[in-house]
């Protein structure tokens, strides 16, 4: 780590890391007090810069190259959503999306043969690997740091650097963690922290204290990151590493599912193609949300068979692998059936949009697997499983998911036999607002008791700072 932090891209990493730490707390504050809705421009100028900086200390390697492109166009997409549309469902959920797959990809393009190694059991234990170097590299991050503002040449600089970082740390856990703890647990004591952190607010301002204390902590978070980047990934030969499965023990499993599959669907064949649905809407529920979970457990199993199996049995096993799979379609066509019923009766929202979304990315993914059979060359089914939820992970972050789910639930809710209840899109956000004001001067009676949540809707895009907003709140602003 020494060797790290004494070479030149440590310099520049340190420079990313205060200027996109001093980005944060200053265009992204507003997170902490307004959630989502504060994200807009200012999150998608923060991803793209963090996607930037990856190049400048990515372990001596280009990063933006053809080969990485088929995955970071994926990420660009992403970063952009922010600044194309409200939805702070997708917003939330990008957090962890973000972190996971940036994990996995960025592992995979450090990799010495990008094109030829398998993602095995080997890939998995590099992604844990990387979670341990950027761990491990918060010290020296911190040390690194406190190196940067003490004189180049001093005779007690070692000694300062371990005062100074042991007198952070201190802070830092008191502050945070130790003080509020012990605070709860006795009353006195937290009398007396809490006259102290009155103390300290009449001398330090609140939220500039927040804002200096999570600069401290994004950059340090960012730097261990970046120090962590500059090992690279250990090339380990894998090529062979593919386990035989014993094929008469796969082949009873496979066989004894496959029948009780086949008994399973013998059942159901008189509701396989629902032309309508019940009025109780509990046994609606129950019949959609059951032929939901039905389809994501098989699509499960499948796969885990598929992993197992593939090119792992001998060829009357392979066989029975195929008919086992092409069985598995008609489940998972009469659970498409039923969300897309469901939706044209009672209206689309954020649950039953993303579910008949996962039906077609399990639809897409059963199809490219069931191919391989048919095809003799080899196919890294975890690396192509992995690109395929990135790029359809992608598309819907940028699809304009809110939008669709209003104007189809009007359009729906057109039927004579619809049971469609408009006030039920009050859970979206302020990015249906135009149209909704729009409609509402011509049919006020369709949007009634619209009115709390178009007040609070308004209230929201007019709280928002300039580099808060999206495409959808522009396009508001101005034609309004």
């Amino acid at each position: 780590m020494e060797n790290i932090i004494k070479n030149r891209s440590s310099q520049i990493s340190l420079y990313w890391s205060a200027g996109l730490s001093l980005y944060a707390v200053i265009f992204l504050w507003g997170f902490w007090e307004n959630g989502p809705f504060a994200l807009g421009i200012n999150a998608t100028i923060f991803l793209l810069g963090l996607l930037f900086a990856f190049r400048q200390f990515f372990s001596g390697r280009a990063l933006f190259i053809k080969n990485n492109l088929v995955w970071i166009i994926p990420f660009i997409l992403i970063a952009i959503s922010y600044a194309m549309y409200e939805n702070p469902f997708i917003k939330i959920i990008n957090f962890l999306a973000i972190s996971i797959l940036a994990l996995v990809f960025l592992t995979y393009a450090l990799h010495p043969r990008l094109k030829t190694f398998l993602w095995n059991s080997a890939f998995f234990t590099h992604l844990v690997e990387r979670v341990g170097y950027i761990l491990g590299s918060i010290p020296a991050a911190v040390k690194y740091c406190v190196g940067a503002l003490l004189p180049s040449q001093s005779i007690q600089k070692n000694k300062i650097k371990r005062i100074s970082v042991g007198m952070l740390l201190l802070i830092i856990i008191s502050f945070t963690i130790i003080l509020p703890l012990l605070g709860s647990a006795n009353p006195a004591f937290s009398a007396l922290t809490n006259s102290f952190y009155v103390w300290l607010g009449n001398i330090i301002e609140p939220e500039l204290f927040g804002r200096v204390l999570m600069f401290i902590i994004f950059m340090i978070g960012i730097l261990s990151i970046m120090f962590s980047w500059q090992k690279p990934v250990k090339d380990i030969n894998n090529e062979n590493d593919k386990r035989q499965v014993d094929s008469i023990i796969s082949g009873i499993v496979l066989l004894g599912i496959f029948v009780i599959y086949l008994l399973f669907l013998s059942f159901e064949l008189g509701r396989l193609w629902v032309s309508s649905l019940p009025f109780d809407f509990q046994e609606v529920e129950h019949l959609v949300k059951s032929g939901f979970w039905q389809l994501f457990i098989l699509t499960l199993l499948n796969i885990v068979f598929f992993f197992g199996c593939y090119r792992r049995t001998n060829h009357t096993v392979q066989r029975l692998l195929i008919v086992f799979t092409g069985a598995s379609f008609l489940l998972l066509a009469s659970a498409g059936w039923r969300m897309a019923m469901y939706v044209f009766f009672y209206g689309a929202s954020y649950e039953k949009f993303y579910a008949a979304y996962t039906v077609i990315f399990c639809g897409i993914l059963l199809l490219w697997l069931f191919s391989r059979l048919f095809i003799k060359k080899d196919a890294d089914l975890i690396k192509y499983t992995s690109f395929l939820l990135l790029w359809m992970y992608a598309i819907v972050v940028v699809a304009p998911v809110e939008q669709i789910i209003f104007r189809s639930n009007i359009a729906f809710a057109e039927r004579d036999n619809s049971r469609i209840v408009l006030y039920e899109m009050t859970m979206l956000s302020p990015a249906v607002l135009g149209p909704v004001q729009t409609m509402t001067h011509t049919n006020a009676e369709t949007f009634k008791g619209w009115e709390y949540w178009e007040k609070n809707a308004q209230k929201i895009v007019d709280n928002k700072i300039w580099y808060e907003l999206n495409l959808e709140n522009i396009i508001y602003l101005v034609g309004r």
